[in-house]
C-alpha cells in the first residue's frame, strides 16, 4: 500500500472527477494511473498555480491545500470504462448547464485499434497521447474517500505540523504520512465524503447553448 502525492494546478471537476459518489482519475498523471494498484492512495494538492487561478476566480484556497485523498478501490483501462453501463453517468455533456454534467471524465473509446475523444470542456484532441499513455482509469468510492475542491484543509502550521514533509517536485511518495494525513483529517471531524467544490467550477453557464448529448452516447 502506497500514498503518492501530486500538486495540482487546475481542479474544475474533471480530473479527479469526485461525482456521482465516485471518484475518478481518467485522464491527466498518465504514470500515476498506469502504476497505481487497487489498495493504493493518491493525493492532490494545491500548487502556487492552482491558488493563483483560483484567486482569479474570486476563490480563496491555501498553497499545498488537500484537494483530494482517494484510496483506490478499482482499476480498468480507459476502454472498459467507456463501455462499463455503470459509468455512462460519467460521459460528458459539453455546454450543459449542469456543471456535473458538462465535466465528465469518460472520454476516451476506441475505433479499429486508435483511440477518440468524445467532445468535452476539458481536454482537446492534442491530449489524447498523453492521457492514453496512462491506460487505466483509478476508482474510488467516496464512502472510503475525501474530496474537499476549494474547501482544501491544511493543518495549523502547515504540513511540518503533523510530520509531514513535502518532497521536491510535483509529484512525490508519501507513503510514510498516510496515517499522518489520515489522522489529522479524523481529529478535525472530516469523514470520507465530497466536502467542497471544485475550485475552478463555473457554476452556469447559457443553457440555451445546450447540446443533450448524453442520451446518444
Amino acid at each position: 500500500m502506497t500514498l503518492i502525492g501530486y500538486m495540482m494546478t487546475h481542479d474544475s471537476g474533471f480530473a479527479p472527477n469526485p461525482y456521482w459518489g465516485i471518484l475518478t482519475l481518467a485522464t491527466c498523471k498518465p504514470v500515476i494511473r498506469r502504476t497505481k494498484i487497487i489498495g493504493d492512495w493518491v493525493a492532490g494538492f494545491a500548487s502556487k498555480a492552482l491558488v493563483n487561478k483560483s484567486k482569479n476566480e474570486g476563490v480563496t484556497v491555501p498553497y499545498q491545500g488537500l484537494i483530494y485523498l482517494m484510496k483506490i478501490g478499482e482499476v480498468m483501462t480507459l476502454d472498459a470504462y467507456f463501455n462499463d453501463p455503470r459509468f455512462k453517468i460519467k460521459k460528458p455533456c459539453k455546454n450543459h448547464p449542469d456543471p456535473i454534467k458538462r465535466s465528465g471524465d469518460n472520454i476516451y473509446y476506441w475505433v479499429d485499434g486508435r483511440p477518440r475523444q468524445l467532445p468535452n470542456n476539458s481536454h482537446n484532441l492534442k491530449s489524447i497521447e498523453r492521457d492514453t499513455r496512462g491506460v487505466n482509469v483509478l476508482i474510488a468510492n467516496m464512502k472510503e474517500s475525501y474530496y474537499f475542491g476549494r474547501e482544501c484543509p491544511i493543518p495549523d502550521g502547515g504540513w511540518e505540523s503533523i510530520g509531514f514533509v513535502f518532497s521536491k517536485g510535483r509529484t512525490f511518495n508519501c507513503s510514510s504520512y498516510l496515517e499522518n494525513i489520515r489522522n489529522f483529517l479524523r481529529k478535525n471531524g472530516y469523514n470520507p465524503d465530497v466536502h467542497g467544490n471544485p475550485c475552478l467550477r463555473v457554476d452556469q453557464e447559457d443553457a440555451s447553448t445546450h447540446v443533450d448529448s448524453c442520451s446518444k452516447q
